[in-house]
């Protein structure tokens, strides 16, 4: 059954959701309560967004670094007729998650993590062989925020300042791997979902639960929806980057991420000739919303140098996924590349 909320709850449900979904085994059932809905409406609402292609999927995000990987923000600059040919290279990677064009000498930005057996700069230099062009890694060197919530609304992105905890990395057993790859996949919008996945997990749903709730906040970044936000009429965003001196950094940091039109804040390495090391997230209904927005942060950040780079196409878009078998055919059929 499909349901059509009334706009106010429909919106409710839509934060509430991407705040983060109940680990419960009636999940439905407890975000209905919260909300003062009916159980079959909340189900029902969910079944009609991903009807509508709006609702992405509802799964764990997972803190990468606490489960061994490597990760960056890469940028290249391909000229205009290599760039079919660098994207589907690049986007054939298993773990490379966002790839967009943006309005930028560097026009091409992907995201990608690896296990750190495999090597990050190893990893690069086997694409770039595949590719015929050079990447250039902005390594995180601190996160300030992470976090995305669509007002259906207003067209906004609204979050609270939340950088992931500094918790000790997993000692990851195969069980483990099994249990946090079950949590990656997308939740089935039935009465009982995690008996459902469990099902294919070799474990119960007391267990998956169980083992969810243990990691939520350290390995579990979040249990959430992402929804398609083109669908949602959010069709601004764009990266703005920041130059600030490192003694700055810091505080500059934590102010941008104070802003509730963020969604994501962190400090990166420099590339070449591109001297930026603060980077932030904005959204909006479009791209002059966006613009318009850069003014006022630049006061929260204490400068205006900083570069806005509009995104012109995205070329990739998906949660990213860990313990793949993809991944081992991609490096096993990868041409190795010896990185000095």
């Amino acid at each position: 059954m499909s349901v059509k909320l009334p706009p106010q709850d429909e919106n409710a449900l839509a934060i509430a959701i991407q705040d983060g979904v109940p680990l419960c085994a009636h999940p439905f059932d407890e975000l209905g309560r919260r909300l003062e809905l009916p159980s079959s409406d909340v189900l029902g609402q969910l079944r009609t967004w991903s009807r509508e292609g709006k609702l992405r999927e509802i799964s764990a995000v997972l803190e990468g670094s606490l489960l061994g990987y490597d990760s960056a923000l890469c940028a290249a600059a391909v000229p205009e007729q290599e760039l079919p040919h660098v994207t589907e290279v690049v986007n054939a990677h298993p773990t490379v998650t966002h790839n967009y064009l943006r309005e930028h000498a560097y026009n091409l930005w992907f995201t990608i993590a690896v296990p750190r057996t495999m090597g990050l700069d190893e990893t690069l230099a086997r694409l770039e062989t595949r590719a015929g062009a050079r990447f250039f890694p902005a390594r995180r060197t601190r996160t300030f925020k992470v976090g995305v919530n669509f007002d259906l609304l207003t067209g906004e992105n609204s979050t609270s300042a939340q950088a992931p905890p500094e918790t000790a990395p997993v000692d990851l057993s195969a069980r483990d791997e099994r249990l946090f790859r079950t949590l990656q996949t997308p939740l089935p919008l039935v009465a009982r979902p995690f008996a459902a996945l469990a099902e294919g997990a070799e474990c119960t749903e007391g267990e998956l639960l169980t083992f969810a709730r243990l990691h939520l906040g350290g390995a579990i970044r979040r249990y959430v929806a992402t929804f398609r936000q083109q669908r949602l009429g959010v069709r601004g965003n764009a990266m703005v980057v920041w130059h600030v001196p490192d003694e700055k950094l810091e505080e500059a940091g934590r102010r941008l991420a104070d802003a509730p039109q963020v969604s994501h804040c962190y400090a990166r390495q420099p590339l070449p000739d591109f001297p930026y090391t603060l980077y932030s997230m904005v959204h909006g209904p479009n791209e002059a919303r966006c613009r318009d927005l850069v003014d006022r942060l630049a006061a929260l950040v204490g400068t205006d140098d900083c570069a806005v780079l509009a995104t012109t196409r995205e070329l990739k878009k998906c949660r990213l996924r860990y313990f793949l078998p993809e991944l081992e055919r991609w490096w096993t059929e990868s041409p190795m590349v010896h990185t000095a």
